[in-house]
């Protein structure tokens, strides 16, 4: 396996959430068993990690200044930045991810998000019979909500440190943007399928069949988990944004 020295990984965690990382974590190395990054967790203390991975030390506060110190220590010029609570479900798509990667540096893109833009439905209708490049791009107009999405993405690495340094919540993070920086998304399928499974630091309804169904242990531990009215609600939100993507923002 070729280290590709241009471009890391970053999973944004910290001691706090290390159960949510461990119980997860394998999902990533099972289902990205040829991943040719070098891996980084950000964390609070040098916690043992499994071969390979890297950690970031910071001491404990805010999201935003814990990923600034962690990120300083990095001399790649890219970063491919992974919240702790997602759960890779598929095996990754490395060679088109690969591609996406070498789009991204070559161009020196500030943003390039991996998934695709939520569209309302007839919006998908009127795109589905275009025939579409497997790696082809869309700016992401500043005024949509999630400008500056936590989903997996592609960052050039002193650009995320810019945005950190702006001030507010990680909530605050995803809607800001900086005047004449442009952010791209993938139109086609993302080369990595996943799902986070934890909301407000609770384990989300469908945590645990999730777990399962990818082939892992299913136990949660002390966490607490939302009950079923959140799934209920999750479900209905999902229903909503099926038909009109962002538009009812």
């Amino acid at each position: 396996m070729t280290i590709q020295p241009e471009v890391a990984i970053l999973i944004c965690s910290s001691d706090s959430r290390i159960d949510i990382f461990q119980r997860l974590f394998p999902s990533v190395l099972k289902f990205w068993a040829n991943c040719p990054y070098r891996i980084y967790v950000g964390l609070n203390s040098d916690l043992q990690m499994p071969a390979g991975v890297s950690t970031l030390i910071a001491p404990k506060s805010t999201w935003r200044t814990e990923s600034l110190e962690q990120v300083r220590q990095l001399s790649e010029s890219h970063l491919l930045v992974i919240l702790d609570d997602f759960l890779f479900e598929a095996p990754v798509n490395q060679t088109r991810l690969s591609m996406l990667v070498a789009e991204a540096v070559s161009k020196d893109l500030p943003y390039l998000r991996l998934l695709p833009l939520g569209l309302p439905l007839f919006a998908r209708l009127l795109t589905y019979f275009r025939r579409q490049d497997e790696k082809n791009l869309e700016s992401i107009r500043q005024s949509r909500p999630f400008h500056s999405s936590l989903q997996i993405a592609i960052w050039n690495r002193q650009y995320f440190i810019d945005m950190l340094m702006q001030k507010g919540s990680i909530w605050d993070f995803e809607h800001q943007v900086r005047p004449g920086f442009r952010h791209y998304a993938v139109t086609g399928d993302p080369p990595i399928v996943y799902r986070h499974l934890v909301e407000k630091g609770r384990w989300l309804p469908f945590a645990a069949a999730r777990l399962r169904a990818a082939g892992l242990p299913a136990e949660l531990g002390i966490r607490p988990k939302w009950g079923y009215f959140r799934y209920f609600k999750l479900l209905m939100d999902e229903v909503r944004f099926f038909l009109l993507g962002y538009a009812i923002h």
